[in-house]
């Protein structure tokens, strides 16, 4: 992989990117550049909009007036150092058990960080990204093709139609997106039919308590999704075959609420 992040402009009129690609050598971090002053016009307009469009703001976040303003830390960009702990070696864990040439699911991709890392690591695979975000996909259809990755497709689609294709994987990816769901467990039961080898699971969790039976929907504050402990999430892969090949926790210090803070990984096959 690349060590230098090149900057690209096509990149840069798509700000701000969901997850940091230096790594992989394009440069989406632009801080104070992240956003202009008409975007920051546009978005101040949608904010006190009563409609906003799909994806104006993250998965039940709340946009400020002081973030559109003055600008603040990508919480995301925070949040993946941690996530990478766990995902990056699960995923290189996951690809070295795989076939030469494994087919691979990521749900969730959002801009394809974790897509775009599979295909640059192992070029035979196939992988397809899903996000009901458009300019999340038109995100990571940009960023695979300037990275010259070719074995990687981008669709706009529900994750529950996702799912429910007949095409199976030997490789799926569930990073982000349990814990936007009403009812998590039953995508994990959905997931079980179409997995013929791991299966990699980040989810945020609530740090509030760690009973296995806590459950909450919607989330706090949201009017979508839901929440639940490490605990609960285990429990719930083990009552439907899931085999816990390794697991770890850690906390995404971008969040400030501790219904957020928590993260759960898994390594399932």
């Amino acid at each position: 992989m690349k060590k230098t992040a090149q900057f690209n402009p096509e990149i840069y009129a798509l700000r701000p990117w969901y997850h940091n690609f230096n790594k992989l050598g394009l440069q989406t971090d632009f801080g104070d550049m992240a956003m202009s002053r008409t975007e920051q016009l546009r978005r101040l307009i949608l904010l006190l909009s009563p409609v906003k469009p799909a994806g104006f703001v993250e998965k039940g976040e709340k946009l400020s007036l002081k973030t559109l303003l003055k600008g603040s830390p990508n919480s995301h960009q925070i949040n993946q150092r941690h996530k990478e702990t766990f995902l990056i070696p699960f995923l290189q864990q996951a690809l070295a058990d795989l076939p030469t040439e494994p087919r691979c699911l990521d749900l969730f991709c959002a801009d394809g960080y974790y897509s775009c890392w599979i295909g640059k690591t192992q070029p035979d695979a196939q992988i397809t990204g899903v996000d009901l975000d458009a300019q999340e996909i038109e995100r990571a259809r940009l960023a695979a093709s300037v990275l010259g990755i070719e074995n990687a497709t981008f669709r706009v689609q529900d994750i529950w139609e996702a799912v429910q294709q007949p095409e199976t994987y030997d490789l799926v990816m569930c990073a982000g997106g349990l814990y936007h769901l009403a009812k998590p467990r039953d995508l994990l039961a959905a997931l079980r039919p179409i997995t013929t080898g791991h299966l990699v699971i980040q989810s945020a969790i609530t740090l509030e308590t760690e009973t296995a039976d806590y459950f909450v929907s919607p989330a706090p504050g949201w009017k979508h999704g839901s929440r639940f402990t490490h605990a609960g999430l285990k429990q719930w892969l083990a009552e439907l075959g899931w085999e816990v090949v390794q697991e770890g926790r850690n906390e995404l210090t971008g969040n400030p609420r501790l219904c957020d803070r928590g993260s759960s990984y898994f390594l399932c096959r």
